[in-house]
């Protein structure tokens, strides 16, 4: 649920202007730590999900396109590509229905704000890698396992 409000403070940012870059990528740091927290709770108390937990992988997703929205909104990213972008995803999406289809549509809108800070914002991109060096050290085989699965998942769709 938490993702979801970061998510919605990601998109407003927007309209902030391309100054709010630092802004966003704290604001995705901390969004994705919940996500890692969240599970690792999760998992040790083994309790059923709720309905949020449940609905995990969409919030997952809204945190994604909201850095992306983040991005046209505040002109790092133009429109008209951006649209045809989410279009074709969404078809390949809808068509498929599967979530490795749904993960290579969003890696490359997960990287993106991480290429143009390498440009527009070099201490906060810094900060980010050092965020993900620290989240895959403590969280390597929750990494691994999603990695995984996804090569599982896209095995199976090319057997479709």
């Amino acid at each position: 649920m938490s993702r979801g409000l970061i998510a919605a403070a990601i998109f407003a940012l927007g309209f902030v202007g391309p100054g709010a870059l630092p802004i966003v990528l704290i604001l995705t740091m901390i969004g994705w730590t919940t996500d890692i927290l969240d599970g690792r709770i999760a998992r040790r108390i083994h309790k059923p999900p709720t309905w949020v937990g449940e609905k995990e992988f969409a919030f997952d997703m809204m945190m994604v396109f909201s850095g992306l929205c983040y991005l046209v909104l505040s002109g790092l990213v133009p429109f008209l590509p951006a649209v045809i972008y989410v279009m074709v995803a969404a078809a390949f999406i809808a068509y498929f229905r599967s979530k490795a289809v749904t993960m290579s549509f969003a890696t490359p809108l997960v990287a993106l704000p991480l290429v143009i800070a390498y440009f527009r914002a070099p201490t906060a991109l810094l900060w980010f890698i050092v965020w993900i060096i620290a989240a895959l050290a403590l969280d390597w085989k929750r990494f691994k396992n999603v990695v995984l699965e996804f090569i599982e998942n896209t095995k199976r769709l090319a057997r479709r």
